[in-house]
């Protein structure tokens, strides 16, 4: 059944656009959009400047690397992702893909620490809760409590209206 069912689904878009499944281009897996894909290094063109010609964008736009002068705090966030080990080390120029790359990592590292900090907070709550059963204290003995202190008070502020009345 569930053969016929997906065998019938792959064959919908063909019979819609009256095409073969093989002629449907959304159907066929686009080579550009793989998860794996990684650009070949060896085959990249490093252009310098004595190579970059006007009438090349291709290597004009390869020889061009956006990037942008570092803030104190993109600074800091280089030095604490580990990509530089002094802050002298940081050149003048930094590509802004390295920026995006130091703060994920930060972003990460912050993630990590959170996660640790409220399981070491649920466990603290955990031993405090535990310390208050061995003494028997709970919330609704609190609650009883407080609401016979404010009953008292009520009532003697009740008292004390009634005397000055009379």
């Amino acid at each position: 059944m569930w053969r016929g069912l997906l065998r019938a689904r792959s064959l919908l878009p063909a019979a819609v656009t009256g095409r073969s499944p093989t002629q449907v281009s959304w159907l066929k897996p686009n080579p550009r959009r793989s998860l794996c894909s990684k650009v070949n290094q060896d085959s990249a063109v490093k252009a310098t400047d004595s190579t970059v010609k006007a009438g090349s964008p291709e290597l004009a736009y390869s020889a061009y690397k956006p990037g942008r002068i570092p803030s104190t705090l993109d600074k800091k966030f280089l030095l604490w992702s580990g990509r530089f080990k002094t802050e002298q080390d940081i050149p003048e120029m930094v590509s802004i893909e390295m920026l995006y790359s130091a703060r994920n990592k930060i972003r990460v590292k912050m993630c990590y620490l959170m996660i640790g900090v409220t399981a070491v907070a649920c466990l603290v709550m955990v031993v405090s809760g535990k310390k208050a059963f061995k003494k028997h204290e709970n919330l609704t003995k609190w609650n009883l409590e407080k609401k016979a202190k404010l009953k008292e008070q009520f009532q003697q502020e009740q008292e004390l209206l009634a005397g000055k009345e009379k």
